[in-house]
């Protein structure tokens, strides 16, 4: 990736060694396969989708972004 900027590269990168990265995890919930993110708050937020039934992506509860009660 090529970011072109007038600003310093000191700027462009401030702060990037305190990001963590996020959580991930396989779960399969109610027979869906997706990847969720876990929560500081123990809650799990969808972030894909990977389930091979087209019908599963219509389906209003799994949309990424979306909230999760995992135990």
């Amino acid at each position: 990736m090529i970011l072109w900027t007038p600003m310093q590269l000191e700027l462009v990168v401030e702060g990037l060694e305190e990001m963590c990265p996020p959580n991930y995890s396989r779960v399969v919930y109610r027979g869906v396969p997706m990847l969720v993110e876990r929560m500081a708050d123990g809650r799990s937020r969808i972030a894909r989708l990977l389930s091979t039934d087209p019908a599963d992506y219509l389906k209003a509860e799994y949309t990424p972004g979306s909230f999760l009660e995992i135990c």
